[in-house]
């Protein structure tokens, strides 16, 4: 038969102490962790790429996203760079909107030599020079350097506007400096 002090003490060791705290050191590291795969999984992206109504995009199968770059859309009406209108079509078709309309640039929206849309080379210039100076004064260095300039250039065009408007457009913005084309189309819900 067992003693009465082995008894006891089994039961003093057993016994839990009424004043019982959680241990917050464990759970604030947990917090912690989670904060920082949250903060490092979350993805920023500048461009908000929306259509215009009325705006018939291309569709397209591919699963890719756009990157970040400067949007220009080209509508049967106007042409916009970053959602700011830089100038209107003269429509010469006796029904716009139609798949046969013609879209033609106004005689002062082309330079002497007819290839280069001077309102929209303004545009992407300007939009050139507002986004090295973000890069120069962002914090992400390369080498010590600044993240160099990638000249994308994404571009949303209705289904009706024209092959040579389009090579125009494209024409221009690589005399911007833009060397990457990207053409946005409607994803094909299939």
């Amino acid at each position: 038969m067992p003693s009465q002090r082995g008894i006891q003490r089994r039961r003093q060791r057993k016994k839990i102490n009424s004043t019982f705290e959680l241990q917050l050191t464990s759970m604030m590291d947990a917090l912690v962790i989670i904060v920082v795969f949250l903060l490092k999984s979350y993805n920023v992206s500048q461009n908000n790429f929306s259509t215009t109504p009325g705006l018939e995009l291309p569709l397209s199968h591919s699963p890719e996203t756009p990157s970040d770059s400067i949007q220009v859309v080209i509508t049967p009406a106007s042409l916009t760079v970053e959602n700011e209108r830089v100038l209107d079509f003269i429509q010469t078709a006796a029904n716009p909107g139609s798949t046969n309309a013609r879209y033609d640039f106004k005689k002062g929206d082309l330079d002497d030599e007819g290839r280069k849309v001077v309102p929209l080379y303004d545009a992407l210039i300007k939009a050139r020079e507002k986004t090295e100076l973000l890069l120069s004064k962002s914090k992400v260095r390369i080498n010590g350097k600044p993240a160099p300039f990638e000249g994308v250039l994404a571009v949303q065009a209705d289904r009706r506007v024209r092959y040579d408007t389009i090579r125009k457009i494209m024409y221009t913005g690589s005399q911007a400096g833009y060397s990457i084309f990207r053409f946005l189309a409607r994803k094909n819900e299939v």
